[in-house]
């Protein structure tokens, strides 16, 4: 059967030869069963071997390996490959050449390749072997789509050493006359000396020349902003051995013009840094967040209690709507000053809601809750809210800590509504349906309340334990109609508590009695809370819960550690903290500096269209020798500076993917998607019509060419956007060329060359088709059985046709009778 698969194309066709003694083939049988037998053999294809020294030599001449591919090709013993050997040099083009001694063509573009075109020109010659010599890189087409038939025989040649300028980077936009800190990226592939070349709307700036090694490097210049305007920035980079230079140069633009000033509550340490940077700064308090909030970015510090409901909500909806915000941290930042869950806590790119892990209940807290009739005013009433309140704390509770409530209004009411118990997920049930079934009644006797929450703390074990007490009113314990005698010394009461390890806090709403509550809060070594709005009481609730509970301040001195970030080009050990704040970053954002345990000290991330940013620290007090450090002002100017960057009508977004350049369009104009757009964008020579994919959103694939460039964005004939985009050339990209190469040979069956000197082309034994020869025997078979049909039919060939008489005649020649 394989000599039959050899021998015969379509081997199955001859099963029809079977049929030829069932069919009705006539007198005649031998001829046509002849014929039709010619015609099966025919279907099958029949084919001969013949030898064939066919050969197909393609030569990579691209940048990334120069004249090294050429010279290598010219090891071959070619003269030993027979006289059919075809020559093709290619890089971005394949062109038919002479032999390997010839020039390459000047239309040949060798700042790209595309291996797939020159397997598809090889291949088209049918040749009975391909010889392929490259670095295996590929800038242009996809050569898993271009496989050839025919064997490819793989030689590998490394690509040259190359250095690249891979990115230059600026701010988007400054100030005239601002001081912008430039970062250009270099990457080299062998040891080098290198000179970075800058210059400055065409006037160049002094060299930088530094002794540098293999791998990536960042070098940074000074750049000073002038009149408003476009300000266009060029790099370019010079080395000390011969290279490609088609990635050796990078440019960027940033937007000059008059910024708003940057508003900072609270911080005189920030302040003092961005004025260095040449900053227009405006310090004041928390009451200048009032609309209009006409600033290029806002930074504060201090406890959330300096600032009402109302400015913090502006604070949101100033950052969801294109503005820049940091936070920076303290003895009152972040879950210390009780931001967690404010309005301005998920614009932050950290959370105050630190996990930790524990093997014993690691808290125990009991809510002492006021209960009387007072609790029922308001809409809705103080009682609900403060039951908001209290289900948060429990939802807030790890399943090792323990949560109790006492209600507690007249003696003979007062009561556990739920002891202390595991805030597991079945306790945490149990916990919420004892909340929610509280009720108003009665006074307001707090003693035996609270008495009753220290005696079940003084018998837990736990690391911390805590009471929260919360009335609206005056306390009348010792006096009124429930017993004379003078009123308890609260100072003592809580005093008794912390005696035992156990602190107490105090939340204070409505008539509540100031001096009875802050004193209970002295006493038991925790907080005294004002509440002026009721609706404030959850917030309150939890953040005592969190600040109380966890451990949030990292009070020892610690060495932090930065991340590389486009915004920040240190990585490695920095100066230490004494100090800082314990958060959770949040998935979305991206930590610039950690500290212990990975909590990041500086995160960055994005709310709505603007964009925030955290500092743990407290520069003011805590700074330590990363308060001091030099370049500490030029960080924070670059953050503040990204922090002003107003959003965009239409946002620009691009993605390297292989050879070509994914471009993201998302056009917004006054908080509504805009829609229908013709939409296009030119980079490097080439334009492409965006696609709409999505509401506002359109994208949209161009070749990568070189190594970046300004990108512009156009509605119809109208410039609506531009982007300097980085684009590392692909003909330089980090790639395995040998195992490329080595995978292309594997699947075409052919071998990897090792020795250029040694190497022959295995003889090939190529098929060729003869389907023909029995076609036409079949043919003439069919023509001499119809002849011999004939014939048979008329043996003795055409005869003569002899004339009737007519009946007339016949009777006229009769003799008649005498």
């Amino acid at each position: 059967m394989d000599a039959l698969r050899e021998l015969f194309a379509a081997p199955w066709s001859l099963l029809l030869l079977l049929a030829l003694p069932f069919l009705p083939l006539g007198r005649h049988r031998v001829w046509r069963a002849l014929a039709l037998g010619l015609l099966v053999v025919a279907l099958a294809q029949p084919q001969l071997p013949r030898a064939s020294e066919r050969t197909m030599l393609l030569v990579d001449v691209s940048d990334s390996v120069r004249d090294a591919a050429l010279e290598a090709a010219r090891d071959f013993p070619l003269g030993s490959w027979g006289d059919e050997l075809t020559t093709v040099y290619f890089a971005g083009e394949a062109v038919r050449v002479s032999g390997v001694g010839a020039d390459v063509p000047t239309v040949v573009d060798r700042g790209a390749t595309d291996v797939a075109r020159a397997l598809q020109v090889g291949a088209a010659e049918e040749p009975s072997r391909i010889v392929l010599v490259s670095d295996g890189v590929e800038s242009r087409g996809d050569l898993t789509s271009a496989i050839p038939s025919q064997a490819v025989d793989v030689l590998y040649v490394a690509s040259v050493p190359n250095a690249r300028l891979t990115a230059l980077q600026l701010p988007d936009r400054a100030a005239p006359g601002a001081t912008l800190e430039a970062l250009a990226v270099v990457e080299l592939d062998r040891d080098a000396e290198l000179t970075l070349r800058p210059s400055v709307d065409g006037e160049e700036s002094t060299p930088i020349t530094r002794q540098l090694s293999a791998g990536r490097h960042a070098l940074t210049f000074d750049v000073v902003a002038g009149e408003t305007g476009v300000l266009r920035v060029d790099a370019t980079i010079e080395v000390d051995f011969a290279q490609p230079t088609g990635d050796d140069r990078q440019s960027a633009e940033v937007m000059v013009s008059e910024e708003a000033p940057v508003l900072v509550v609270n911080d005189p340490a920030t302040a003092r840094a961005l004025r260095a940077q040449r900053i227009d700064v405006v310090e004041a308090g928390p009451e200048a967040i009032s609309a209009p909030l006409d600033y290029g970015a806002i930074v504060i510090r201090g406890a959330v209690d300096t600032f009402s409901s109302g400015p913090l909500q502006l604070l949101e909806r100033y950052v969801d709507q294109g503005g820049g915000l940091l936070k920076t941290g303290g003895p009152e930042g972040f879950g210390l000053g009780g931001w967690y869950r404010t309005a301005l806590d998920e614009v932050l790119p950290v959370a105050s809601d630190v996990r930790t892990d524990v093997t014993l209940p690691q808290v125990a807290m009991v809510i002492v809750l006021d209960v009387s009739m007072s609790m029922v005013s308001g809409n809705p009433s103080r009682l609900e809210v403060a039951k908001r309140g209290a289900l948060d704390v429990v939802d807030l509770a790890y399943q090792e800590d323990l949560v109790g409530l006492v209600v507690f209004s007249d003696p003979s009411v007062t009561r556990w509504a739920f002891e202390l118990r595991p805030a597991t997920d079945r306790g945490k049930l149990e916990m919420r349906d004892a909340i929610l079934s509280i009720e108003a009644q009665g006074g307001t006797i707090l003693l035996p309340g609270y008495r009753l929450a220290l005696d079940a703390l003084r018998d837990v074990d736990a690391a911390i334990k805590h009471v929260i007490v919360l009335s609206d009113g005056s306390l009348f314990d010792g006096t009124g109609p429930f017993g004379g005698g003078s009123p308890p010394d609260w100072f003592e009461v809580g005093v008794e508590g912390r005696r035992d390890g156990i602190t107490t806090s105090a939340i204070g709403i409505g008539e509540a009695d100031p001096e009875q509550l802050s004193a209970l809060a002295r006493g038991g070594g925790g907080r005294f809370y004002a509440a002026d709005d009721a609706r404030e009481l959850p917030r309150i609730f939890t953040s005592e819960a969190l600040t109380a509970t966890r451990d949030l301040l990292r009070s020892e001195p610690t060495v932090p550690s930065a991340r590389r970030h486009p915004l920040f080009p240190f990585e490695g050990a920095l100066p230490s903290v004494d100090a800082y704040v314990s958060t959770t970053l949040r998935p979305t954002a991206e930590a610039l500096i950690v500290g212990k345990d990975a909590e990041p000290l500086l995160a960055v991330g994005r709310h709505g269209l603007g964009r925030s940013a955290a500092l743990t620290t407290d520069l003011n007090a805590w700074g330590g020798e990363f308060g001091a450090w030099p370049e500490l002002p030029g960080v924070l100017g670059t953050l503040v500076r990204w922090l002003q960057a107003q959003p965009e009508r239409y946002t620009v977004t691009t993605s390297r993917q292989g050879a070509r350049l994914q471009v993201v369009v998302d056009a917004v104009r006054d908080g509504a998607y805009v829609n229908d757009a013709r939409l296009s964008a030119r980079f490097q020579g080439q334009q492409v019509a965006l696609q709409q994919v999505a509401p506002g959103r359109y994208a949209g694939q161009l070749e990568v060419a070189g190594s970046g460039g300004s990108m512009v964005i156009a509605d119809g004939q109208e410039v609506v956007a531009r982007r300097q985009v980085t684009t590392p050339d692909p003909e330089f990209a980090p790639v395995d060329g040998a195992a490329v190469l080595a995978r292309l040979a594997e699947r075409t069956g052919g071998t990897v060359i090792e020795d250029a000197s040694q190497y022959v082309p295995p003889a090939a034994q190529r098929w060729s088709p003869v389907w023909v020869w029995p076609a036409l025997a079949a043919f003439a078979f069919f023509l001499a059985e119809l002849a011999w049909r004939r014939l048979a039919r008329d043996p003795e060939g055409p005869r003569a046709v002899t004339a009737r008489p007519s009946p007339g005649s016949r009777r006229a020649s009769r003799p008649q009778p005498s």
